[in-house]
């Protein structure tokens, strides 16, 4: 994050941007209660009542839970109710509460220095896993630590649906169950500290459709609550104090952007044809089985990724869980269907039996590398895809391959798996699609050789322009560095294509580069015409291609592939862009 600019008082932030749309308001500060503990030493015989104290308030949060849950059903429908559930395990979690319980009995504790001592140690468990998503469960756990606190210290301060109209929450970290909670009838958006893309509360935020903007650092710090505040969730800026030539820029976007929603709408069953004819797919990347709603308000031609990793979150699940689920996602996506790709996770998440931490677990024994090593989990896995198989089309995607064997490994024990299911007579579908995530630069420059053995490619932009790049994107040092535009990155594209191509096998991009209008055309002039992406970003990107001749495209992405620095290719991809016709301006321009 960094102030790129002051003027007339105004200042602004950027931050990462979770759902699109601009929000204009009166700023309203939150303060976060969970740094306010006090430490008590308790004597003996007041600890079976501090217990009982604490068992007290559990009670309690999880009559809140489930009232907070109502609620949201009530408001949203019951597909957006999952936030609750996830907090209901844990607050109904016997093996948590009794840690908490020995804590207060072995350390003499309060019962809210308890819980936020043995929470605590959970999260930096969760923070160390190496998937994006996993780690930010993180927040959920702090929710149900902030909640109970809360009972226990007797706060009734910070409820958010008592806020003004026109309000813009700021926050530190908006707890996820905070987020559910918003009055979206006054509250017009929020922004924090900290967060995620992946986070629970960004989520929520993408399913109430208010413009959030996390990551921000220290908004709290320079906003101050009544002040005017504008928020750019599609550009992830924040403009404190705006000057009266702000406000009225950003009110004409907003009015720009009621009519590109009333648009979207028109154009839902169009097809994303470009003018010169081209088809191009525009398919959903999904990780919870609600957002299956999300997925056909914006009528995506399937699921080009479905992150399988949730469904671990809990623990193993079983062959029959994961049937069921992997079930209602083939039916779900009908004639297109769904790339499942298989978990992603490390040996922690899976609480294998003898599984010592990591020093680094991103480059650890995870993804594949696990699969291969704890069979009797990945056959598991298998075994409930092929089953799931016959009632829609579903594949299955491997990611964090690096190498030829661990294809042919994964091959082999898919087809060990399919002899088994024969032999017991239990219903299934043989010689489903095996395809390769294509994210890390030894899969690049094995692309041919794995395009032989492969039945599609799919291509993770955001892991492999951070593994090129050596760059972790959440890193506030050098995340400026993080650039999918990058010459090596676009050439790093541009060779995967060409060999998907010679090889004639199928190869979808599911990173974030789809979902961005500028970077999904060079894309598609480099060759890519199956793009899956944030559901949201479906209806600007169809009008895009609808707008665009491919042939364009292609002059604009190979002349880009030449340039040798990542300055001189965003700027000349923002020369192209402007240089277009002024209805496709209309699209894009607020986009950069």
């Amino acid at each position: 994050m960094k102030t790129i600019h002051r003027k007339f008082r105004e200042e602004r932030l950027e931050g990462i941007g979770v759902c699109q749309g601009v929000a204009i308001g009166r700023a309203f500060l939150v303060d976060d209660p969970r740094g306010r503990i006090v430490r008590a030493v308790l004597p003996s015989e007041e600890l079976d009542a501090e217990v009982g104290r604490f068992r007290h308030a559990l009670q309690q949060a999880q009559t809140q839970v489930r009232e907070a849950k109502e609620r949201l059903q009530a408001a949203l429908g019951e597909e957006h109710s999952f936030i609750f559930d996830a907090h209901l395990v844990m607050l109904e979690d016997e093996h948590l509460a009794q840690q908490i319980e020995n804590f207060i009995r072995e350390h003499h504790a309060n019962a809210e220095w308890a819980v936020r001592d043995v929470t605590n140690h959970l999260i930096e468990l969760y923070v160390q896993i190496a998937d994006d998503y996993l780690r930010e469960r993180s927040s959920d756990v702090a929710d149900i630590a902030h909640r109970l606190i809360k009972i226990l210290s007797g706060d009734k301060s910070h409820d958010l649906k008592l806020r003004t109209d026109n309000s813009i929450v700021i926050a530190d970290d908006l707890l996820p169950s905070a987020a559910a909670e918003l009055d979206t009838k006054r509250v017009l958006g929020f922004v924090t500290n900290s967060g995620g893309m992946a986070s629970h509360t960004s989520i929520i935020a993408r399913s109430l459709n208010i413009p959030s903007i996390v990551g921000l650092r220290d908004i709290t710090q320079r906003a101050r609550s009544g002040e005017t505040l504008i928020v750019d969730g599609t550009t992830g800026t924040v403009i404190l104090r705006p000057s009266p030539e702000t406000l009225r820029f950003y009110s004409e976007q907003q009015e720009l952007q009621k009519q590109q929603q009333l648009t979207y709408i028109e154009e839902r069953e169009l097809p994303a044809v470009t003018r010169d004819g081209q088809q191009i797919a525009l398919r959903a990347n999904l990780e919870l089985l609600e957002e299956i709603e999300v997925f056909h308000r914006f009528n995506a031609t399937g699921v080009g990724l479905y992150r399988s990793e949730f469904l671990y979150s809990n623990g193993l699940p079983s062959e029959d869980e994961q049937y069921e689920a992997y079930k209602l996602l083939a039916e779900m996506t009908g004639e297109y269907g769904a790339n499942i790709r298989t978990f992603d996770l490390g040996g922690d998440k899976l609480q294998l039996e003898g599984f010592k931490p990591e020093r680094n677990p991103a480059l650890g024994l995870r993804s594949i590398r696990l699969s291969l090593a704890v069979q009797h989990v990945f056959r598991t896995q298998v075994r409930a895809i092929l089953r799931a198989a016959q009632h829609g089309k579903l594949k299955i995607l491997l990611p964090f391959v690096s190498n030829l064997d661990e294809l042919r490994q994964a091959k082999q024990i898919i087809a060990e798996v399919e002899r088994d299911l024969r032999h017991d007579s239990v219903k299934h579908i043989e010689d489903v699609e095996i395809g390769v995530m294509i994210e890390l630069p030894a899969a690049v420059i094995m692309a041919e050789p794995l395009a032989r053995e492969a039945d599609f490619f799919s291509l993770g932009t955001n892991d492999l322009t951070q593994s090129l790049l050596a760059v972790d994107r959440g890193n506030e040092n050098v995340s400026a560095l993080f650039d999918s535009l990058h010459p090596a990155v676009l050439r790093a594209l541009q060779y995967v294509a060409e060999a998907a191509h010679k090889l004639q096998i199928p190869v979808n991009v599911c990173g974030e580069m789809a979902s961005n209008p500028a970077q999904c055309i060079v894309l598609l002039g480099l060759g890519f015409t199956d793009l899956s992406m944030t559901p949201a970003a479906i209806p600007a990107i169809r009008r895009l291609v609808r707008s665009l001749h491919l042939s364009k495209a292609q002059e604009i992405a190979l002349h880009a592939v030449k340039l040798t620095t990542p300055a001189e290719v965003n700027r000349y991809v923002q020369a192209q862009i402007t240089a277009l016709d002024a209805h496709f301006l209309t699209l894009t321009a607020h986009a950069y």
